[in-house]
């Protein structure tokens, strides 16, 4: 089983995020759903509409979830090209950092990619 992770088909940021992701991901263990997609099926985890559109979210193949930074740093380890920074940013007391950052970035979007944001999906 692969690990899932839910992102905003109508936000740039995580469009990007995607992309670039799965060109990191030579050995295939995630698997990208639109949390559009997952909200419609039937699933094991049920989470509040406006905590997917927050926060990336990802379920492990044993389902735990991870959210935010905790998911990114999660998802870097995945990966062979990521993997030691992934590693390091598993450093005690990094999250302090870390998580604020992520947070604001996500909560920022919209200034971020402006040019790239037609949509108005990331002023969300």
């Amino acid at each position: 089983m692969k690990t899932i992770a839910l992102y905003d088909q109508t936000c740039s940021l995580c469009q990007e995020t995607k992309r670039i992701s799965n060109k990191l991901d030579w050995l295939g263990k995630v698997e990208w759903i639109s949390l559009q997609e997952y909200e419609k099926e039937q699933s094991l985890f049920v989470f509040r509409n406006e905590d997917l559109r927050k926060e990336l979210h990802i379920i492990t193949p044993s389902k735990k979830v991870y959210k935010g930074f905790y998911a990114v740093r999660r998802l870097l380890v995945l990966f062979p090209a990521t993997f030691f920074f992934g590693i390091l940013i598993h450093v005690p007391f990094i999250e302090r950092i870390g998580n604020p950052l992520y947070l604001l970035v996500a909560k920022n979007r919209h200034k971020f990619l402006r040019k790239n944001c037609g949509n108005g999906s990331c002023t969300r």
